[in-house]
């Protein structure tokens, strides 16, 4: 399950890795990355219904889940296969639905590089090579294309491929190719750009009786 949280983490936050070397960055990919970072910094806050499709390539397996995520500056609540995970910008909350469990912890700052997207984001060091793909027609919406390489020869993956509408410059799919035979798939069904209160962000035992708490803090 983390594995998974992760992936959608990196899914939001990878379009954003600032390269290293400047002769590897297509002006015209950066350029559109850069704005792209400005729609997902909206202050009043974003919810993202999405879809994640895992295909393995060597065992003719494919996985699909559906999942959605409320952004707010550093807080985030997101929801996947049960599991709901709320961070309120200092707390983290992971309830385990069917569990009837909740785990509460305070993570160290390296921590909040894997479970913060806003703040992996701004700190994202990783290298890219990246390109500018074009424009295409994805959904029936006009839409641009982008391909980061890792220049990172241990990254599990060697292509990401990005796609944004391009009027709106809100993320519309990203194509992970696995160097193991694994291709991921992260489609997002919806955004809505709307206020969020602070409280969606805090897990309330009071609204889940029965749930037996762990508190790590």
């Amino acid at each position: 399950m983390k594995r998974i949280i992760l992936f959608i983490w990196a899914c939001m936050t990878v379009l954003f890795a600032v390269a290293q070397k400047e002769e590897s960055v297509d002006p015209k990919a950066k350029a559109l990355l850069d704005k792209a970072l400005g729609v997902m910094e909206n202050k009043k806050g974003m919810e993202i219904q999405f879809t994640i499709k895992v295909d393995n390539v060597r065992d003719s397996k494919s996985e699909t889940f559906k999942g959605s995520a409320i952004l707010k500056g550093e807080k985030f609540k997101m929801s996947l296969k049960d599991v709901d995970t709320y961070f309120d910008g200092k707390t983290e909350a992971v309830h385990m639905v069917k569990e009837k469990e909740v785990t509460i912890s305070t993570p160290e700052k390296e921590d909040l590089k894997e479970i913060n997207p806003i703040m992996l984001m701004k700190s994202y060091k990783t290298d890219f090579k990246m390109r500018y793909m074009g424009t295409s027609s994805v959904n029936g919406k006009a839409c641009e294309e982008v391909e980061l390489y890792p220049n990172d020869l241990n990254s599990p993956y060697s292509i990401i491929h990005l796609i944004f509408e391009k009027n709106t410059l809100l993320l519309e799919k990203i194509a992970l190719r696995g160097k193991g035979g694994i291709h991921t798939y992260f489609d997002v069904t919806k955004v809505t750009q709307r206020e969020f209160k602070d409280t969606e962000f805090v897990f309330d035992a009071k609204q889940h009786p029965g749930v037996e708490v762990v508190n790590l803090q």
